[in-house]
């Protein structure tokens, strides 16, 4: 499932690819950036291409497109990913995004997002996205509401903090293509 490519700013969207390991590696071992993840912190490189391979490379095989790699045209690196992760019901997905913590208050994953869900709507023709954020991610809840999203519930025990073992709140949004403006 093929995605186009969109630039943006300094910035262009493309698919995930292995040669993206490195760059990965980078800001998937800070724990700043993963404190709110399922994934993470990375031990080393060969962690990050193991998930690019495992989780982005295989999306085809459940009906869902790689996922698009964040690039920086100037550095010519790869600062994050902006993806539909979980394909649900009724022609729903499942938003997900991580970003470089250099990269962070810049309007960069505000952006993005936007973009993603243009290509979801009008190029992968989805009915349906839906996003969550643990609520202590206040930067999260800010991206997704720039976005227009809307809220739909508070879950209290959805977000489960694994570095200290307990389930916190989590709040969960979606929009309708015909709620996209």
């Amino acid at each position: 499932m093929k995605q186009p490519i969109i630039f943006f700013d300094h910035y262009m969207l493309r698919d995930v690819e292995l040669k993206d390991a490195v760059d990965m590696y980078e800001y998937g071992k800070d724990m700043e950036v993963v404190k709110y993840l399922s994934w993470g912190p990375y031990n080393d490189i060969t962690e990050a291409s193991y998930s690019i391979k495992e989780f982005f490379l295989s999306r085809p095989k459940r009906g869902l497109p790689v996922g698009y790699a964040i690039v920086d045209l100037q550095t010519n690196k790869m600062i994050g990913t902006v993806d539909f992760h979980t394909l649900h019901p009724n022609n729903t997905v499942e938003v997900g995004y991580v970003l470089h913590k250099d990269y962070w208050n810049k309007g960069v994953m505000t952006k993005a997002l936007r973009k993603l869900l243009e290509v979801g709507f009008y190029y992968h023709k989805f009915d349906k996205i839906i996003i969550g954020h643990a609520n202590k991610n206040l930067a999260s809840k800010r991206v997704i509401e720039k976005n227009g999203f809307i809220f739909e519930r508070e879950d209290l025990e959805t977000y489960y903090d694994r570095f200290n073992g307990v389930y916190e709140p989590a709040s969960w949004y979606y929009l309708r293509r015909e709620d996209f403006k």
